[in-house]
């Protein structure tokens, strides 16, 4: 097993996210889903997501103690983010460590069209 599969509760919590554009905005909207309180590099908070893979700002971040998500540069991460399936209240992850992002959106959509919209 490459990593521990962790659900964290967000609701109210900082989160730094950095970078701009349509990887950024899917970042910000899925934080948002999650109740996190975005904030900028220059806040305090446990982890942070570099939307663009800035390898400076991976670098200043992780001398900070802060946990980084870099998007689309897996070498670069502490934790990597899961494709989900939300079915409130059943959430399913589906992670490969950053090896193949398009499988784990194929896996995705196919647990998507097997499971009714809402399960609760």
């Amino acid at each position: 097993m490459h990593s521990l599969p962790v659900f964290l509760r967000l609701q109210g919590r900082a989160v730094i996210l950095t970078g701009e554009g349509e990887a950024a905005d899917a970042k910000r909207r899925l934080l948002e889903r999650a109740g996190a309180r975005i904030v900028g590099e220059g806040e305090e908070a446990a982890f942070a997501i570099v939307a663009d893979g800035d390898e400076a700002t991976v670098q200043r971040l992780q001398a900070r103690g802060i946990w980084v998500n870099a998007t689309d540069r897996p070498d670069l991460c502490d934790f990597t983010l899961p494709a989900i399936v939300d079915r409130d209240p059943v959430l399913i992850a589906i992670g490969t460590g950053g090896a193949s992002a398009g499988l784990a959106k194929a896996l995705r959509q196919r647990l998507e069209a097997l499971l009714p919209a809402r399960l609760g």
